[in-house]
């Protein structure tokens, strides 16, 4: 059942080659936002753990978006958060380091497990641990080249380039072999307590959504 699971939330990621990274404080509007991006093809969001009251806006969200958007938890350190995730009806998350322990959590819970990683030999580990995806982070340090350098010994690893990542670079990461793209304030912007111009959230979710396919 848990590999099921897993397998449906892949699937809608991959529907959608973007994870929309929600950090911080979007006052009552985590529900625009979440619409206007699933109105535009995107169809996975994180809200990361250090965000205020992010496991009771995790529960919101996942009802809200059923069956549109996989809901996940992002800045996920340990296994309490794993677990407190799973709780909340997340279905993957998403971490910026590699920690066996929490992939581990993750995975028996069910959860699709994307760990931070920089290296080949933390990918292997990741990947060997459990985890379905991994999150080259940061990706400005990396690049699209080494993207295409690591997928020719590593095959078919779902690597998920996230930092820095405009609209320009998804396609340069796309045609290097990208399996998604985690894209935060240069997609969703940089001071959500402020409002959403949801107009110009439209635009910029569908140049990315464009470019990730």
């Amino acid at each position: 059942m848990h590999a099921e699971s897993a397998n449906a939330t892949l699937d809608l990621i991959e529907a959608g080659r973007i994870v929309a990274i929600l950090r911080g404080d979007a006052g009552d509007a985590d529900q625009v936002l979440s619409d206007t991006l699933a109105d535009a093809g995107i169809t996975a969001l994180e809200l990361t753990v250090d965000s205020p009251d992010a496991f009771s806006r995790i529960g919101h969200l996942v009802q809200a978006c059923a069956g549109r958007m996989a809901i996940g938890a992002g800045t996920v350190l340990t296994v309490e958060q794993a677990r407190r995730a799973a709780d909340a009806g997340a279905t993957f998350i998403v971490s910026p380091n590699r920690d066996t322990a929490v992939i581990a959590a993750a995975v028996s819970l069910g959860l699709v497990a994307i760990p931070g990683c920089q290296t080949p030999s933390e990918i292997v580990e990741a990947i060997d641990a459990g985890a379905q995806a991994v999150k080259l982070f940061p990706a400005q340090a990396l690049g699209p080249a080494f993207v295409h350098a690591v997928r020719a010994p590593l095959g078919d690893v779902r690597l998920v380039p996230t930092g820095g990542v405009t609209p320009e670079l998804a396609r340069a990461y796309r045609d290097a072999g990208a399996w998604a793209l985690g894209a935060g304030s240069e997609l969703l912007g940089r001071d959500l307590a402020q409002g959403i111009d949801t107009a110009a959230l439209a635009a910029r979710a569908r140049a990315f959504a464009e470019a990730a396919r």
